[in-house]
């Protein structure tokens, strides 16, 4: 069993300017693969930016804007991605993505160097007074795993790193990486810091957090692994960091420490 060489690029993206956004991803990608790279993660909605949070246009107008710019999974951009994919690298974006039925999702897509495209539809949808992602989106309604060959890796986005039950749930169905694509607000930073490596211990997984920096949201992208140590992050700057996973020496850490031996489902209240 190899390592596997992972990146987390963080970056900012302007509200609705989607060609400037999609270039800057492009251009990562690229350069990930000159380095090697396996696989890369970017921001949540990277594609228009995390444009429910903009305060210059009206709910009806973001809408609008919205389902006009989203793309499809057969979009050009998704299709420059996956071809860059099949050079030989796992390519992890969270964009907002429009189904053939005119839905627009909250998507973490992962695209596979075998040209495979899975996709996650956020399924925590975020709200904060009159901020309402429901507004805009719909819900998604599975918490997918995606076995590779030598590593199985689970997707989640921004608002469920609060819902403990998620990460319990990628973990239970046999998750040794979790993807979590975010736009994570400056102010909530102090609980950014403590749920992720508390995530990574009590699910024993590698967590690869990528969030967007910028503005009002607060960076400090991390790769964490399963005793919560923190392998690399950032602080507020656009940048990208790389780190090691050694899934062998995960698998031998659960054989030591047996949360999952040990725990008791049947006396469980949830």
């Amino acid at each position: 069993m190899k390592t596997l060489r992972i990146a987390a690029a963080q970056i900012e993206a302007d509200y609705f300017n989607k060609k400037k956004n999609q270039q800057k991803v492009l251009s990562l990608v690229q350069s990930a693969l000159e380095k090697h790279v396996e696989l890369i993660l970017f921001p949540e909605g990277i594609n228009l930016g995390y444009f429910i949070m903009d305060q210059s246009r009206s709910v009806s107008e973001k809408s609008a804007l919205a389902h006009k710019m989203a793309d499809t999974l057969t979009s050009e951009w998704v299709e420059e991605l996956k071809k860059m994919a099949l050079r030989g690298i796992h390519v992890g974006c969270g964009l907002f993505l429009r189904t053939e039925r005119g839905e627009l999702f909250n998507t973490l897509l992962l695209i596979t160097p075998e040209g495979k495209i899975h996709a996650y539809n956020k399924t925590h949808l975020f709200h904060v007074k009159d901020i309402k992602e429901q507004d805009f989106i719909s819900k998604g309604d599975e918490l997918p795993v995606i076995k590779m060959d030598s590593f199985n890796v689970g997707l989640s986005i921004c608002y469920d790193l609060n819902f403990p039950e998620v990460f319990r749930s990628l973990a239970l169905k046999g998750a040794e990486i979790i993807l979590l694509s975010a736009a994570w607000p400056k102010i909530a930073g102090r609980v950014w810091d403590l749920l992720l490596p508390a995530r990574a211990v009590e699910n024993q997984v590698y967590m690869v957090a990528c969030n967007q920096t910028g503005n009002e949201y607060y960076g400090h992208s991390k790769i964490i692994d399963y005793t919560g140590k923190i392998v690399a992050e950032l602080t507020d700057e656009e940048d990208v960091i790389t780190g090691e996973i050694d899934i062998d020496k995960l698998r031998k850490w659960r054989n030591i420490v047996t949360y999952f031996y040990d725990r008791r489902p049947e006396i469980y209240k949830i």
